[in-house]
């Protein structure tokens, strides 16, 4: 059955059929039965609390109504992006607005996720003939933009590069940095990430 975290900032909301053993959600909600305003009165609640309340567990029957529903809360944007690794089998991270990233961006109108995701990593970080491999999971998150509540999907690809281009990170994107990384030493930018990234990141 299909599950969906989404994060807010460092909290997240869980939406799917609770198991007996997710024993650290100290706020679940039962919504066998819900209509969109049970759901923005959720919303609306866990903003305001979410300084407290950690993590929230909205939990039914059927998630692929509750995920309908809790989409038509927000503007919906679409982002596509790839863990990339070398042939040292290192893998590229970005750094940007004082945060370790992956190389990801807003799908352009008439992509895929697939095109979107190549062409972002090329655009961020300089290199070009990358292969794609299997897809990852998707990632979500909340955040506002001129007092709109946006939701942020980004589709995550595995990606191969044999080449030796020199990475060239993206100024115009803010991008500081663009570097290899080899994943025995990947505690730097797992201690200063987005939440929503570290599953991607050691998957």
């Amino acid at each position: 059955m299909q599950r969906y975290q989404v994060f807010i900032e460092e909290h997240s909301i869980f939406i799917g059929e609770k198991r007996k053993s997710n024993q650290q959600f100290k706020s679940i909600f039962e919504l066998n039965d819900p209509d969109s305003s049970d759901i923005k009165y959720i919303l609306e609640w866990l903003l305001k609390e979410r300084e407290s309340i950690q993590h929230v567990f909205l939990n039914s029957r059927n998630p692929e109504k509750i995920w309908t529903l809790f989409q038509q809360q927000f503007v919906l944007i679409e982002a596509a992006g790839g863990k990339v690794r070398n042939a040292k089998g290192e893998v590229l991270f970005i750094h940007r607005i004082g945060k370790w990233d992956l190389p990801k961006g807003k799908m352009e109108k008439g992509e895929t996720p697939e095109q979107a995701a190549i062409r972002e990593v090329e655009e961020e970080c300089g290199i070009h003939g990358l292969e794609l491999g299997e897809k990852l999971p998707n990632t979500y998150h909340v955040y506002t933009q001129k007092e709109t509540l946006i939701l942020k999907t980004t589709y995550w690809f595995e990606m191969k590069y044999k080449g030796t281009e020199v990475l060239v990170p993206q100024k115009e994107e803010a991008i500081e940095k663009a570097v290899w990384v080899n994943p025995s030493n990947f505690s730097e930018q797992l201690a200063n990430t987005y939440k929503s990234l570290v599953g991607i990141i050691t998957s």
